[in-house]
């Protein structure tokens, strides 16, 4: 899955900050380690206005980067490396000379201040972050938001204590003024008009079904048909009392977009009310679809290997079309508690020559590894599952094979 569109992107965007501050006239004499001081401070501001651009869920940015998924991988990315950079500056202006590191006015001396305060906010609040599998989705949400906080500090910061002045109509000033303002825009965006802007979608539950011990299919009512592609996912709001009021993202597995199915499994806290309290009739909203598992744009050979609940993608594409392309799916589940539609996909595989499956159960048996597998050349390879075993066998597939056509969904937004 090619991601070269977004990386040029974030390529462009930190070379051109780079170079504007190198090339900007400051308007006092400093030294070169000042001015290094400076561009460093300036890629930090850059990075963090990214890293609240690519928070958005744009589509222009998803398409760009293949996925929401890579857009979230370089989110994480940005975020360090700003945070990296922050720390840099505040260094590099602790080597300077008093007198150059003097504060004339007391707006400098306060936004020195700022300056510091917003330097432990973005420690605390990406370290924090970063700790994401031991907090509520809820929880890392709001301290996700809690970092415009920072930034705007930093702002302040920079505007006030540099030594160039950002108040001219500098080509500096006014890639600084835009990138500040679509970032802020961006943080406050997803803040307080994302949610109540993007869930154009409405509708109820109309069913909830059993779907082995810890899974459960719900049928949406929708009250607009929603146009998907087989192998999508949206984000999902429940209103239901009791219920977390962040939205997540599942799989669609089947539906005509009027009605739509998903398959949502015992994961986490939130996952376990779904399949433990959700009531008939609850109404819902949906943000999407996403997702770039385009089985059509694949070889006429296709190989499918689902971990879990990753399964259901591939459902949605099955339901839909009768396939007349070569496919051999390799699902591979823990127990089988958690092989789910599994006699849908042993009687598609009987009545239909063109579709393989097997069936890995790692209770009982070892675990896929595809090292006795010869993958056909002009085959495509479709996976979906766990974070960890998605990049196992995307090292595998790259590692054996030179040119090899990937595509890929992995369990994990936070």
């Amino acid at each position: 899955m090619k991601t070269y569109k977004g990386l040029l992107f974030i390529f462009i965007t930190m070379i051109g900050s780079a170079l504007l501050w190198y090339c900007a006239t400051p308007i006092e004499t400093i030294s070169e380690l000042n001015r290094i001081s400076h561009i460093v401070g300036g890629l930090a501001i850059t990075g963090f206005f990214l890293v609240f651009l690519l928070s958005t869920r744009s589509k222009i940015l998803e398409r760009w980067f293949c996925g929401l998924e890579h857009v979230y991988k370089y989110h994480k990315y940005l975020a360090i490396l700003s945070l990296g950079l922050v720390i840099l500056h505040s260094q590099l202006q602790g080597m300077l000379p008093q007198k150059e590191n003097g504060l004339e006015t007391p707006f400098r001396e306060l936004a020195k201040q700022l300056g510091v305060l917003a330097q432990y906010g973005f420690i605390v609040l990406i370290a924090i972050a970063l700790l994401a599998k031991f907090l509520k989705y809820e929880q890392w949400r709001f301290i996700h938001r809690l970092l415009l906080i920072p930034y705007a500090l930093g702002l302040y910061h920079a505007y006030f204590s540099s030594k160039y002045n950002l108040f001219q109509a500098t080509p500096l000033a006014i890639f600084t003024a835009i990138t500040a303002t679509i970032g802020t825009m961006s943080a406050l965006y997803m803040l307080s008009m994302y949610q109540d802007m993007q869930f154009k979608h409405t509708g109820k539950v109309t069913g909830i079904q059993k779907k082995g011990g810890n899974a459960v299919e719900i049928q949406f009512t929708l009250d607009q048909k929603l146009s998907y592609r087989a192998g999508q996912y949206i984000f999902i709001k429940i209103f239901q009392t009791g219920f977390e009021k962040a939205p997540h993202p599942f799989s669609i597995s089947g539906g005509d977009g009027q009605k739509i199915f998903v398959t949502i499994k015992s994961l986490g806290d939130f996952t376990k009310e779904v399949n433990t309290k959700l009531q008939v009739g609850t109404q819902v909203a949906i943000e999407g679809p996403y997702g770039h598992l385009n089985f059509d744009k694949g070889h006429q050979k296709q190989i499918w290997i689902a971990g879990g609940i990753g399964i259901t993608p591939f459902l949605s594409y099955l339901q839909a079309h009768p396939t007349d392309r070569e496919i051999e799916l390799f699902y591979t589940f823990h127990g089988p508690h958690d092989a789910i539609y599994k006699d849908f996909l042993q009687n598609y595989a009987e009545n239909n020559t063109h579709f393989k499956v097997n069936f890995i159960d790692t209770t009982t048996m070892d675990r896929l590894t595809f090292k006795q597998y010869t993958v056909p050349v002009n085959t495509s390879i479709f996976l979906c599952g766990p974070e960890k075993m998605v990049k196992h066998f995307i090292k595998h597939f790259k590692s054996n094979y030179s040119a090899i056509d990937i595509n890929y969904e992995a369990f994990k937004f936070k």
